[in-house]
């Protein structure tokens, strides 16, 4: 048996054990194979999202495909299962979204010790409406997140999934300015200090008096903001100029608050806020004949719920991991894993070097990991 013929049989018992039922013609795999060695194979994106007590479950498919580069296998990953029971809710019992369009677009690398740090816990219920237009029966639509350190999650109707999430203040423009996590904490919780450095992080957008103000409102509302940070922005809200104060007011549940209302750009925004209890209750948008009206049931610094951190995968450590360990491991952590072969002076031949994404990594249920086996010196 020549060694092309050897190749083929090797492939040919593979993606039988592997994935039984794909079809792969060798005869053309290992002619194009060594004409395309550096080429690297996507066969499946899949996302999963574990449910919250409910045990539902999504999966996105593409056409499995297998391709085998010179001295590279591709390993497909079984589909995950499929969805059960009924659409989740929000933890308040309101309907949930079935679109993620905030998914982040590369793996993301936590910070050590992401499941037991702290998450900011937001949830709302929403409701939009179109001047002119006959009002909806679908209820009102829930959004929960949780926001953390590098790392942030959203629930939908069928699970949580990662959400690309690492700006929370700022101006989008020419330049953007952005703020994350550690800019947000940072932030001092003295009124006329805080305006003072919104006001020097914002000089560059050449809008600065208009962003701060936007950016007071949403340390208000939903950004990760301390106690202490929420309650100085809102002092700064109130005591802005162009702010107007409403006090004994309440809100679309009847909650007591004070009223800030306010025009910036083309909207005009109020908030209605729980003094007392230092929280926001309620934020009403206009935009033209555009109206929402959003109502905020959490905004507090919670611990991330294992159901949520479960519903990711976590990169394995597959250093000084064999072939046969690696298929083992990519197969448990259902990886789409495509294997490689480098030479290297350091690590024993048939051993891993690397993995792209790196250990510890988060992706969803089939994502694409490149592991690069020794060939020895």
């Amino acid at each position: 048996m020549n060694p092309d013929e050897q190749f083929a049989e090797s492939l040919r018992a593979q993606v039988t054990r592997v994935a039984p039922k794909i079809d792969v013609d060798v005869t053309r795999v290992v002619p194009a194979a060594r004409r395309r060695r550096a080429a690297r194979a996507g066969g499946i994106t899949l996302a999963l999202a574990l449910a919250l007590g409910g045990g539902a479950w999504v999966a996105t498919t593409l056409e499995p495909t297998v391709v085998v580069p010179g001295g590279s296998t591709t390993m497909p990953v079984a589909p995950s299962p499929s969805p059960t029971g009924p659409p989740l809710t929000s933890s308040e019992k309101d309907r949930l979204g079935d679109v993620t369009d905030n998914v982040p677009q590369e793996p993301v690398v936590p910070p050590e010790g992401w499941r037991d740090a702290s998450y900011f816990h937001l949830v709302t219920r929403v409701v939009s409406t179109k001047e002119g237009e006959e009002g909806s029966d679908d209820t009102p639509l829930g959004i929960e997140r949780w926001y953390g350190d590098g790392v942030s999650f959203e629930l939908h109707s069928f699970g949580p999934t990662l959400r690309d999430e690492h700006t929370f203040l700022g101006l989008e423009g020419n330049p953007p300015v952005s703020l994350g996590w550690a800019d947000v904490a940072a932030l001092p919780t003295e009124p006329d200090a805080l305006q003072d450095v919104l006001l020097e992080k914002l000089e560059v957008t050449g809008r600065a008096e208009e962003a701060a103000l936007n950016n007071t409102a949403r340390l208000v509302t939903d950004a990760p903001a301390s106690p202490e940070l929420r309650a100085a922005a809102w002092e700064l809200l109130v005591s802005h100029p162009d702010v107007q104060v409403e006090d004994d007011v309440r809100d679309s549940e009847d909650r007591p608050g004070t009223s800030a209302t306010f025009v910036l750009w083309d909207r005009t925004t109020t908030i209605v806020y729980d003094e007392e209890q230092n929280r926001p209750l309620e934020q009403e948008e206009s935009i033209g004949k555009m109206h929402s009206l959003t109502t905020y049931l959490e905004t507090e610094f919670t611990d991330l719920p294992d159901e949520v951190a479960d519903s990711v995968i976590e990169v394995p450590d597959l250093a000084a991991m064999t072939r046969e360990d690696v298929e083992v491991a990519c197969q448990q952590k259902h990886l789409t894993c495509v294997i490689e072969e480098a030479a290297s002076d350091t690590v024993p031949e048939g051993t891993v070097v690397s993995s792209d994404p790196v250990q510890g990594a988060l992706v969803s249920w089939g994502a694409l990991v490149t592991v690069v086996l020794s060939t020895g010196p």
